[in-house]
């Protein structure tokens, strides 16, 4: 997210699809649902990868001119993409758990 080194953009989509999909429509209504799920994407992301921060995820901080190369020079956009892919997945997953 912006170079911090902070929470993967894909985690940080995961959670905000889960909220636009499972969060409440009025204060009054239940927001446990959507909390239990995006607990349960945060822990099926990190038992797959491990962490969920950028950083720890690509091993080079994006913030930096030497981790922008290093990102660069290892190809480490593979790795984002299959970060993409594996929390879509999940989200999916889960989002249509809750639904049916």
């Amino acid at each position: 997210m912006a170079r911090t080194g902070g929470m993967c953009g894909a985690v940080s989509g995961g959670i905000m699809a889960i909220g636009l999909s499972l969060g409440r429509d009025a204060p009054s209504d239940p927001i446990d649902p959507c909390y239990q799920a995006v607990r349960t994407f945060m822990n099926r992301f990190s038992a797959r990868y491990t962490e969920l921060t950028c950083q720890a995820l690509t091993g080079v901080h994006l913030g930096t001119p030497e981790g922008q190369a290093a990102f660069r020079e290892k190809g480490q956009i593979n790795l984002c993409h299959d970060y993409v892919t594996e929390a879509t997945r999940m989200v999916v997953e889960i989002i249509e758990s809750e639904v049916n």
